[in-house]
């Protein structure tokens, strides 16, 4: 079969390919080197969004497209098994046997992604299933100077290991890392450590205040385990409100007491409800931008103790983009509020400065006062707050 599509002229070679499934199409480049290089010809532009090299050992895989199809090394197929699976039978023409499980693994990909590019892979490693195999030993591969995400589950990370992942960051690139269920050195420190794209760190009792006011064009930081105060966070929150630079798109932190009224001490806030979803809504000074900083309470009923501090920075006029999939309409209203709100507690500190006060700035009050009704706009529980205009 695969010799009388080689010699078909191309239009037809090329329609033929086309009516394959992407499984067919995979075990079609693995069965001839030359139906090979004729596909890295064919398939310039990226064939899929996602790639995820999953080593777990004997029982590593390669998940493509989001998950859609999955590339096995092995028999050991944990609790997978679909028909549209590329097996280790399929996959045995690029399979060396004096190469480890782990080095078959990256060596597959490398030879699947030059076939069939992508727009963005990860590499998954539970490290206690990858031994021998060291962090430090994977980041030599050559495939992964190019990847998009780096994630380490379990086992010991010694410090020179978690060195080599910090180096592992280039400038301009996207790039995420997740470490989870390992722990890191109390003392812990690298300049890299909060550049990256996006990161996941279980394990955040090493990081302090000044590392989440470091943080610069990041889109997302996870953080679990930590030993952050509400003082702190809300040193944080008055820090980005006068910060001109991007700092997060998105910061989860994980918590077991909140203390609302600490957290949001002495900021201007509103609380508003998109879908029935309460937030904590506070804007950024930066008026040209026309920012706000958006606070939630996330729990998680599958995972019980999981609970989490969401703070998501959004512009005021766009829709609410959820991190995690999902739109609620613009805080657009909300952040008018705001703004009188503001200007209301400026206009009261002003008055109390100059003790008695002046007819105009009375009168300010006195408009703003009923802008605010009109919104209906209510001190609920110690909070300002203004329901969803449906």
């Amino acid at each position: 079969m695969e010799f009388d599509l080689y010699r078909l002229p191309d239009l037809p070679k090329i329609l033929v390919i086309q009516l394959m499934t992407i499984p067919e199409r995979i075990k079609l480049a693995i069965s001839s080197q030359k139906i090979e290089i004729y596909l890295s010809r064919l398939f310039k532009k990226p064939a899929f969004s996602v790639y995820e090299i999953d080593l777990r050992g004997k029982s590593s895989f390669i998940s493509i497209d989001k998950d859609k199809f999955r590339l096995f090394m092995s028999p050991l197929r944990l609790e997978y098994e679909e028909a549209t699976d590329i097996t280790e039978e399929d996959v045995k023409p690029w399979v060396n046997e004096k190469c480890t499980m782990i080095e078959n693994t990256l060596n597959v990909f490398t030879r699947l992604q030059k076939v069939f590019p992508y727009q963005y892979t990860s590499l998954c490693a539970t490290l206690n299933e990858i031994e021998p195999t060291t962090i430090h030993d994977l980041l030599l591969h050559p495939c992964v100077a190019s990847l998009t995400g780096l994630n380490f589950y379990g086992g010991i990370v010694p410090r020179h290991d978690l060195h080599a992942v910090m180096e592992w960051k280039q400038e301009n690139a996207i790039q995420f890392i997740t470490f989870l269920d390992n722990e890191f050195p109390s003392d812990y420190r690298h300049p890299n450590a909060f550049r990256f794209s996006g990161v996941m760190y279980g394990d955040a009792r090493w990081i302090h205040l000044k590392d989440l006011l470091s943080m610069r064009n990041m889109h997302r930081m996870v953080l679990g385990n930590n030993n952050l105060s509400m003082e702190d966070l809300n040193t944080f929150i008055k820090y980005w409100i006068n910060c001109d630079e991007d700092m997060c798109k998105y910061l989860y932190i994980g918590y077991k007491h909140v203390n609302l009224s600490v957290l949001l001490e002495d900021v201007t806030v509103l609380k508003g409800f998109r879908s029935g979803n309460e937030f904590y809504i506070i804007a950024s000074n930066s008026i040209e931008k026309q920012l706000l900083m958006t606070i939630r309470l996330v729990f998680y009923p599958d995972e019980p103790g999981r609970q989490e501090i969401e703070f998501s920075v959004q512009l005021a006029d766009r829709p609410h983009k959820l991190e995690r999939g999902g739109t609620f309409p613009s805080w657009a209203r909300e952040y008018r509020i705001l703004g009188r709100m503001a200007r209301k507690r400026w206009l009261e500190k002003r008055r109390i400065a100059i003790e008695t006060g002046e007819e105009s700035l009375a009168k300010e009050l006195c408009n703003l006062e009923e802008e605010l009704d009109v919104e209906e706009v209510r001190m609920i529980d110690g909070f300002m707050t203004v329901q969803e205009k449906l």
